[in-house]
């Protein structure tokens, strides 16, 4: 199985995840493009753009693939689900950091890094439930599966005490 090494976070492309799945919780740091969690409607947004601005189809499969191709870059996993979630974590088995290395490498980080180290997403797989402080308009909390709840707002208070940072 394909794995991602593990990443420091990088202001506005590598973040930090938390993750509650199974009620064990997790903070991740990985590649961005990752967590829109729906694949389907992240591609429809991007058919939908190039058809307004007068761009064709096949612009779009040169530009960002088919709709095959654009799943393949997330190990064919169209939809980020409680179905799903353990295929897609054990691919960032590596990218896992706890919540005290987080607090080492923020505290020790030159001043204009320390806002790499901010939480941008908690997925609560247990609740059905995303959480997005990214700054807009990214707009995490557009791309939830069907069923599930996306919010943008301040979720520190709802990460266990022990997993703060």
């Amino acid at each position: 199985m394909e794995q991602i090494e593990k990443l420091l976070p990088k202001y506005g492309e590598n973040i930090v995840v938390g993750v509650m799945f199974k009620r064990h919780f997790e903070w991740y740091v990985t590649p961005k493009n990752l967590w829109k969690m729906d694949y389907k409607k992240l591609y429809s947004v991007w058919e939908l753009a190039y058809k307004k601005s007068g761009k064709t189809k096949e612009q779009l499969e040169i530009d960002i693939g088919t709709y095959e191709q654009f799943c393949e870059k997330r190990w064919n996993i169209e939809v980020i689900d409680g179905f799903t979630a353990n295929n897609f974590l054990a691919h960032l088995f590596k990218c896992r950091y706890s919540a005290d290395e987080l607090r080492l490498l923020r505290m020790v980080a030159h001043d204009d890094r320390k806002k790499d180290y901010d939480a941008a997403l908690f997925i609560d797989f247990d609740r059905n439930a995303m959480y997005s402080q990214f700054p807009k308009p990214e707009n995490f909390e557009n791309f939830v599966p069907v069923g599930w709840h996306g919010e943008y707002r301040d979720f520190m208070s709802l990460i266990p005490a022990d997993k703060r940072y």
